[in-house]
């Protein structure tokens, strides 16, 4: 699984804080990704996910399933994001 989260960088642009840690569930509200999914409501990339977020001032989180993500994704949003997994995500700086 290690494997996995080597695949998924995330690049953070200016002083955009995003807390990443990991639980077992989604926190109510959080956009959920699930790698091949087609459930209403869930992205099966972070980057979709990602762009679906309000570019304003709120909270926002987003909870990411195992799977294999390949992808670089741009985080330009004004306001806070924590991004949760089942597994600790580590986000490059």
């Amino acid at each position: 699984m290690f494997r996995v989260l080597n695949y998924l960088t995330i690049y953070l642009s200016f002083l955009h804080i995003v807390h990443a840690t990991s639980r077992t569930s989604p926190p109510t509200g959080a956009k959920i990704v699930r790698a091949g999914t087609a459930n209403s409501g869930e992205f099966s990339t972070l980057s979709a996910a990602v762009n679906s977020l309000p570019n304003d001032s709120s909270s926002q989180s987003i909870f990411i399933y195992p799977g294999t993500y390949t992808e670089q994704v741009s985080i330009t949003r004004v306001g806070p994001l924590t991004v949760w997994s089942r597994l600790f995500l580590l986000c490059p700086l």
